[in-house]
């Protein structure tokens, strides 16, 4: 049989406020369980958190459910307490690697660990194989383009590295232009950590502007297969919002090396041709390393399925 762990602590996003927040998929699936559901709410929208959690809480009464069967709690030292309290049995988070990681030690340092479920921050790599930029240089370009400017780049599954070969007809599209984000951002503290994301790749001695950089742009930066290599910590970073770092490569075994160093992701897609043996091998790595692979596609959309999987390695 099986049987409800107990309480469960949902860290809520900030970026969707229906459908990862306060009665998003964290919270349903846990009082599906049979759990009960203490929300940490996001300081992104408050005033929303609580709207909802009145509607919750109304609704779970007139269905006759225990008393106590959901909560809500503002604040990180609520959120960390409510964590640590010995009758909490599993924690679930959508949010930046950052604070995620640091929620999954402290999880995991309870005399008793109890299981985290994290979705973190991602750069959900695209690769391109020579034979797919040599022949749909344009369609890829056009994708590219409006994945990251849709939303504004706010989406956990949004690409930020892009690895294309060195002087394909690909990296000359994607250098001709740069359109308006899809929005603005949506809080403060969203927009200073793309900022900052930026000034970190931006200022790299290796990094230069392909194109956007103004006002209002999108940005694509761009550095070589090599250079990240040898600054891995520093250029596989997630920029959340609408800029991303193309990265050009010069043989296979540069690519697959490349492939072989983004550590667990959400997402990683490949665009390639049914007869690339390059796109094999890439598949292979990619299997590995991501809670979901996607062939000659685009990572933002997400189908709301059961066989879907959106957590990368945090299960």
């Amino acid at each position: 049989m099986n049987i409800p762990l107990g309480p469960v602590v949902n860290f809520a996003a900030s970026n969707f406020p229906f459908a990862f927040s306060v009665a998003g998929g964290d919270t349903a699936a846990a009082l599906a369980a049979g759990c009960p559901v203490i929300v940490k709410a996001s300081p992104g929208h408050p005033l929303l958190s609580r709207a909802v959690a009145a509607i919750v809480t109304e609704a779970l009464a007139e269905n006759q459910a225990p008393s106590g069967t959901f909560g809500l709690v503002f604040g990180v030292d609520a959120g960390v307490r409510v964590l640590t309290h010995t009758a909490v049995t599993a924690a679930a988070f959508t949010g930046s690697t950052r604070g995620g990681r640091a929620l999954f030690d402290i999880a995991a340092a309870r005399p008793v660990p109890i299981p985290f479920y994290g979705e973190l921050g991602s750069v959900n790599p695209v690769f391109v194989t020579a034979s797919a930029a040599g022949s749909r240089a344009a369609e890829i370009a056009a994708g590219l383009l409006g994945t990251l400017s849709a939303s504004a780049g706010q989406l956990c599954t949004k690409p930020g590295i892009i690895a294309v070969p060195d002087g394909s007809p690909l990296l000359a599209e994607l250098a001709r232009s740069a359109p308006e984000p899809t929005g603005d951002m949506l809080n403060a503290a969203i927009e200073a950590g793309f900022v900052g994301a930026v000034e970190q790749l931006r200022t790299h001695p290796r990094v230069r502007i392909l194109s956007g950089g103004a006002a209002g742009r999108t940005l694509l930066l761009t550095t070589t297969a090599q250079d990240v290599l040898a600054d891995p910590e520093t250029l596989i970073h997630e920029m959340f919002g609408p800029a991303a770092l193309v990265v050009t490569y010069r043989e296979t075994a540069e690519l697959l090396e490349l492939a072989r160093a983004v550590s667990g992701q959400l997402t990683v897609s490949v665009f390639g041709d049914q007869a690339d043996g390059t796109a094999r091998a890439l598949l292979a790595e990619a299997a590995g390393a991501a809670g979901r692979v996607l062939w000659n596609s685009w990572p933002t959309g997400l189908s709301v399925t059961y066989a879907q999987q959106h957590g990368g390695p945090y299960p």
